[in-house]
């Protein structure tokens, strides 16, 4: 268990942060689409700011283990909608710069699969 508590909108963000960073770095695109998820979302840009810094000091397994409570906890805390809303941006944050890599890919199978959507 990791020592970062999660609610609904730091389960997103830390799913977002694995996502955008699968393939190394996080592209331009992929800042602006978070950016305009978010704020139509009407989540804090300041909360995922200081998710962002929390989840960038941790090693790669701590980083796993947390997105996987990530998930789980969206699985617990939202409805049927609001699973298959969260993957659908996770999936429009991978493809906007253009394609979604074979990394992402794997995760966003992985996250379809535990969400089941």
């Amino acid at each position: 268990m990791s020592t970062y508590a999660l609610t609904d909108e730091t389960s997103i963000d830390t799913l977002i942060f694995w996502i955008e960073s699968s393939d190394g770095s996080i592209s331009y695109q992929e800042q602006e689409a978070v950016k305009r998820i978010l704020s139509n979302m009407k989540y804090d840009m300041e909360t995922f700011q200081k998710t962002m810094s929390q989840i960038s000091a941790m090693g790669t397994d701590e980083v796993k283990q947390m997105a996987n409570e990530a998930v789980d906890h969206i699985n617990r805390s939202f409805s049927d909608d609001g699973k298959k809303l969260t993957y659908s941006l996770l999936e429009t944050i991978a493809a906007c710069d253009g394609t979604i890599s074979k990394a992402e890919q794997e995760k966003l199978d992985a996250i379809r699969s535990e969400l089941g959507v």
